[in-house]
């Protein structure tokens, strides 16, 4: 039983190669390339300047200029449009 124990060393559980390490690199890049193109696509022009017009329609909205039923459209029309 020790001769057979002795044939393993630390971090050797079956010798079937690198097992599911292999897959956390794989992992880790893609989560890295994502939370990249994530970044890019929040900066794109369009969706920059439909977060610029809810914006202002919530400051109308807060100075009373319009009604909560207009915020609500107009917020709507702008996600259609995106």
């Amino acid at each position: 039983m020790l001769v057979a124990l002795a044939n393993y060393g630390p971090g050797h559980w079956d010798g079937g190669g690198p097992g599911a390490w292999i897959i956390f690199p794989i992992v880790f890049w893609a989560l890295v390339l994502s939370a990249v193109g994530f970044a890019f696509w929040r900066r794109t022009p369009r969706r920059s300047a439909r977060y610029a017009a809810e914006r202002i329609l919530a400051e109308r909205y807060a100075r009373g200029e319009i009604s909560e039923q207009e915020l609500t459209e107009r917020r709507s029309a702008l996600r259609r449009k995106a």
